[in-house]
């Protein structure tokens, strides 16, 4: 019999995910908007890279512990 508590979580992880998903969007659009070429490679480099592998870890954490959460029925 799955609770209250399984939903909310479930709700809330994927709340999370949908503001990973668009933190990685304002990410994308603010290293295109860089005005010139070097720059948007800096940026990419610097920032995108590392930004884009932790929150793409997150996301991955997120989806296998609602997994988890659903699993245990």
């Amino acid at each position: 019999m799955t609770g209250l508590p399984q939903f909310a979580l479930t709700f809330l992880g994927i709340l999370f995910c949908i503001g990973d998903v668009a933190a990685l969007g304002l990410l994308l659009t603010w290293q295109e908007r860089a005005p010139s070429p070097d720059v948007r490679w800096r940026r990419l480099v610097r920032g995108v890279l590392p930004a884009t592998a932790i929150l793409l870890g997150l996301l991955l954490l997120a989806f296998t512990q609602i997994m988890l959460l659903w699993a245990q029925q």
